[in-house]
């Protein structure tokens, strides 16, 4: 180090203190990652499993309206037979383990003037959360996994006239009439059970940001009750830094904001992009809790099943023979599909 002259930088040493310790990441809380508002959480004692089906039809099926068919005369025997009972199918399930390690030298560990480990793992705690939510929203945006009468087409929709929800104005209300399509389409499908109250409408950041400058949302919002109270930046709730109210036609939106990186360590540049495309939207049911009742009843259009014991588990040791400290987080889950008639994915929603 070559000789200095006293100066107000050089007459003593620099040190971490000097900040008070200051510590700038950008560690997301996995309670705050958006997939927890739109998929339920189901735990399993064994690693796999089945779950079971009801074919939705004959909880509702009354063929005729004088009720013939249940007509019960005097005299006469009840009626009886097999007719009457619901099929049925069991699906399997199977989790996969996964960890998200990380490692250091046991003197970096101890001298780091912040706790270096616990911050680790809080990386690699938002890492496991991101792998999640990649891994659910690749389940849901694969139209192989949908019913085809789940898989709309925006400008195909009937009373869309070939329009995407870009060119959505006052006039077209394009935007409302898909959800409304849609969610038409879920109720018939499940028989009335799922009600609106348990849709919930999933659009990434850029479409959220592509919808609030549609002319039929600008006047949608202009139109509510709460506009003078945006306009001054009194309004809250989660979406408001993207112009969109918190529920739309009736209908909770979740903007699913995560973020991943797609290129490996140490690359010529980065690549961040987001988890949903722009181009893709979906309508789904999360009825009640994050996690699910063992042994309840279900109509959540996507399961996590999360192996009991498992769950976003964070394990560290120190290895003094080596002098290395070992993280990671682990996790143990599957993702399925369990209900697509209770929900609905949008394509080509935007140009």
């Amino acid at each position: 180090m070559p000789a200095v002259h006293p100066g107000p930088t050089s007459v003593f040493v620099h040190s971490h203190e000097a900040s008070g310790k200051l510590v700038v990441e950008f560690a997301r809380n996995p309670k705050d990652f958006p997939l927890n508002n739109y998929v339920q959480i189901q735990t399993s004692q064994k690693p796999a499993g089945y779950y079971l089906v009801m074919t939705s039809e004959q909880a509702a099926r009354v063929i005729n309206a004088d009720l013939r068919e249940f007509m019960w005369a005097p005299g006469n025997e009840a009626p009886d037979g097999n007719w009457n009972v619901e099929s049925f199918e069991f699906e399997p399930f199977e989790c996969k383990r996964y960890a998200y390690p990380f490692r250091m030298d046991m003197e970096t560990a101890r001298n780091a003037s912040w706790d270096i480990v616990a911050q680790h793992a809080r990386y690699a705690a938002q890492q496991a959360m991101t792998a999640r939510t990649v891994k659910v929203l690749s389940e849901l945006t694969n139209s192989t996994q949908w019913p085809a009468s789940h898989v709309l087409s925006v400008p195909t929709i009937p009373g869309n006239d070939s329009t995407k929800w870009d060119g959505a104005t006052v006039a077209n209300q394009v935007i409302r009439n898909s959800i409304t399509y849609a969610a038409e389409l879920i109720l018939n499908d499940t028989l009335g059970v799922v009600r609106p109250s348990d849709l919930r409408l999933v659009i990434s950041s850029g479409l959220a940001r592509v919808m609030a400058k549609t002319q039929e949302l600008v006047d949608y919002i202009k139109s509510s009750p709460f506009a003078l109270a945006q306009i001054r930046g009194e309004l809250e709730g989660r979406n408001t830094i993207y112009g969109l109210p918190d529920r739309l036609y009736g209908i909770e939106v979740i903007v699913e904001d995560t973020k991943r990186v797609t290129t490996f360590k140490g690359a010529a540049s980065t690549t961040k992009t987001g988890a949903l495309a722009d181009n893709v939207a979906l309508l789904v049911s999360r009825p009640g809790a994050l996690t699910a009742p063992s042994g309840s009843i279900s109509f959540s259009t996507v399961t996590l099943f999360a192996r009991e014991g498992w769950e976003m588990r964070v394990e560290t040791k120190e290895d003094a023979w080596h002098q290395l400290v070992y993280g990671r987080v682990v996790d143990y889950f599957d993702v399925k599909l369990t209900a697509p008639a209770a929900g609905v994915l949008f394509t080509n929603v935007i140009t």
